[in-house]
């Protein structure tokens, strides 16, 4: 997880995906578990980040409170999805979204600057 924070740190991503493939592959954690083992992860720092945010004043509650409800809408849709969902499919899903991060960041990277 050092090794994901620190990648992430030198990329400018969040190291969600790091950690799923950490725990997918190498400590062979099942995939479902893994993915909602990473998102825990997130929600805990963003939540503890949050307070903090909120406490200085940088966040306008009447802005964030849609937000909030969209996050709240998504999570219990997919909690209902990933039950039923086959492991295989979100493999590949999964591929895809670090696929395209991939590409997004080789662009930014080589011709973002241009």
């Amino acid at each position: 997880m050092f090794g994901a924070g620190a990648l992430s740190g030198l990329l400018g991503i969040g190291s969600g995906a790091v950690k799923v493939l950490a725990m997918d592959q190498a400590m062979r954690v099942p995939f479902k578990v893994s993915t909602t083992t990473s998102n825990f992860m997130i929600g805990v720092t963003a939540a503890a980040s949050a307070g903090v945010y909120l406490s200085r004043g940088y966040v306008d509650p009447g802005l964030s409170m849609p937000v909030m409800l969209g996050v709240l809408g998504g999570s219990l849709l997919g909690s209902r999805i990933l039950v039923k969902a086959e492991t295989k499919s979100l493999r590949l899903v999964f591929s895809l979204v670090i696929l395209f991060l991939g590409l997004q960041m080789l662009y930014n990277g080589l011709w973002g600057k241009i």
